[in-house]
């Protein structure tokens, strides 16, 4: 078992150790740099990994601390609402990790590491796409679906979800036989008729994807379900906003 190794960079410190060829962390630590006030709570509310103590010096003698380990340290900072967390989880993949694989054994194959590799691939593909003009929404479904292509981990579902909630909670999104209902009981057929004719979308394939024109009043799901060849099922669901844009009378 290697020894305690500290970590500090830009007001953040952290607390690192190799178990078994995984990095292992301490939890309070990097809770607080990520501005959790309740370490505690956030741990257990956030971490779902396999509880592990370790005992550490302190202040008042010998401790037992929990450690964290990297998928647990993923979900904290994706739940963290310091401005900050984006560039904590830089460091820890860009500059703590390497670190740890350079003076430990850190070895690969486990299903742990293969969690952890495929959150460290996410951060740049989700910049990526953002900067190709995705929404987060958007851009987070189209990074996690790079990662699964390389790696064949699913982040989301690694996280606990099934599908994407809209950005802005106040605003609702809505299936097509959702809005059907809204336009006085028409089917979900109808109404993607009435988006293809309104320009908000077009069919590729067996899927409706929105257009440009559309992508103001659109988000893309993932259901969490997949086609036959593995390819993973999105949804398009739609703004109230959209319906008046739409003429019923064009559809029979």
């Amino acid at each position: 078992m290697s020894k305690i190794l500290p970590y500090q960079k830009d007001g953040f410190s952290i607390r690192a150790i190799e178990i078994g060829g995984e990095p292992w962390f301490v939890g309070k630590d990097v809770a607080a740099a990520l501005g959790y006030a309740d370490t505690v709570n956030a741990i257990k509310q956030h971490c779902k990994g396999v509880v592990k103590r370790h005992p550490l010096p302190t202040a008042g003698g010998i401790q037992d601390v929990r450690i964290i380990n990297e998928p647990d340290l993923f979900r904290l900072v994706v739940n963290s609402a310091l401005p900050a967390a984006e560039r904590f989880e830089r460091w820890v993949f860009e500059e703590v990790l390497p670190s740890i694989r350079k003076t430990g054994g850190y070895r690969a194959a486990s299903p742990v590491r293969l969690v952890t590799e495929a959150a460290r691939a996410f951060p740049p593909l989700f910049r990526a796409a953002r900067l190709l003009g995705c929404d987060k929404n958007a851009a987070a479904i189209a990074a996690n679906q790079a990662v699964m292509s390389a790696t064949q981990v699913n982040l989301l579902q690694q996280l606990g979800h099934t599908h994407l909630e809209a950005e802005n909670q106040e605003a609702r999104f809505f299936t097509p036989t959702e809005l059907g209902q809204m336009l006085g009981g028409l089917s979900g057929r109808k109404v993607n008729l009435l988006l293809a004719e309104a320009g908000m979308q077009a069919k590729r394939g067996d899927e409706w994807e929105a257009l440009e024109a559309g992508q103001a009043f659109a988000r893309i799901y993932d259901t969490g379900k997949k086609h036959g060849s593995g390819v993973p099922i999105q949804q398009v669901k739609w703004s109230s906003a959209v319906l008046p844009l739409l003429r019923k009378e064009d559809v029979a």
